[in-house]
């Protein structure tokens, strides 16, 4: 296939079967620079440059309200990364066929982070009196805003924008500049959408990689042959791949298809408990997992 025929395929693929998604949250860190307690500490260290050690002190030492708030953004964007691939200027882009689900999940998010939130913001003041106590002399009234610049610490938002249309020039420009941009912009889309394949076949063979290894049997102290131990993530997140590759392959790599198909042929429903208590079971899977990288070279 000529380079003008990979790029129209491409730019078809993107233009109909993708977005990009941006996603942005921010959390108050409650975290503040003690100058006092550092000068203390570079003086009884005997320190002599004044950067040599910074002491940042908890506003909300003790307390998990904020922990919990991180922990949903934490959630959210490890979720985004796993369902998304990069694009460009911190956007990511998705195949729209997977757009629904990764909307509900992340509302389901935005819910919980903005019920936690107001639950904290409603508790605020109070949290500022107890500090006083857990903090001691470290305490600073001054160094809590108040409730309404709190709100303004903290945010998530996430939005879908349709991909840019490589034909869909809307500004006044010469044709041949018109030509130029569009020939540089299905060159970057295409550098895009090659580097989000490269990392699905190395995350195939990576994944193929460690099933070969850990469903080897292995001989124990009494020389009988055991399984190795290994977590249900060996096989649940096999069959996540073979989704991830059914909705990313929007390049139509015939190798990921393919080794995709097989995948899904070769565990047939299997679970990691029937790889554990079925030796012959577990054997046949190794086997065929080996072909796999035998034919395709991930």
């Amino acid at each position: 296939m000529s380079n003008t025929t990979t790029n129209q395929v491409h730019s078809i693929s993107i233009d109909t079967a993708t977005m990009l998604m941006s996603f942005n949250a921010s959390v108050w860190t409650a975290r503040k620079l003690d100058k006092g307690v550092t000068d203390e500490v570079l003086h009884d260290k005997g320190a002599g440059a004044k950067g040599a050690a910074r002491v940042n002190k908890s506003l909300m030492a003790g307390r998990t309200e904020l922990v919990d708030i991180q922990a949903v953004v934490g959630a959210a964007r490890t979720y985004v990364y796993e369902n998304t691939a990069e694009w460009a200027n911190g956007q990511r882009w998705i195949p729209t066929n997977r757009l629904l689900k990764v909307d509900k999940r992340m509302s389901d998010f935005k819910q919980e982070f903005t019920a936690l939130s107001e639950a904290f913001f409603e508790i605020y003041p109070s949290l500022i009196s107890g500090q006083a106590f857990a903090m001691g002399n470290m305490f600073i009234r001054s160094e809590y805003p108040s409730v309404s610049e709190i709100r303004r610490k903290f945010a998530f938002s996430y939005d879908f924008d349709p991909m840019p249309v490589t034909n869909d020039f809307r500004v006044a420009i010469p044709a041949e500049a018109q030509a130029d941009l569009r020939t540089r912009l299905e060159k970057a889309n295409t550098r895009r959408i090659d580097e989000a394949m490269s990392g699905l076949r190395k995350q195939l063979g990576d994944h193929l990689r460690r099933m070969a290894e850990r469903l080897v049997s292995v001989e124990g102290k009494d020389g009988e042959l055991k399984q190795q131990r290994f977590h249900d993530t060996l096989v649940t997140n096999a069959y996540e791949l073979c989704d991830l590759i059914g909705d990313f392959n929007v390049a139509g790599d015939a190798d990921l298809s393919a080794a995709k198909t097989q995948l899904e042929k070769v565990l047939a429903g299997t679970t990691a408990e029937t790889l554990r208590i079925d030796p012959d079971r577990r054997e046949e899977v190794r086997v065929e997992v080996n072909k796999m990288l035998d034919a395709w070279s991930f």
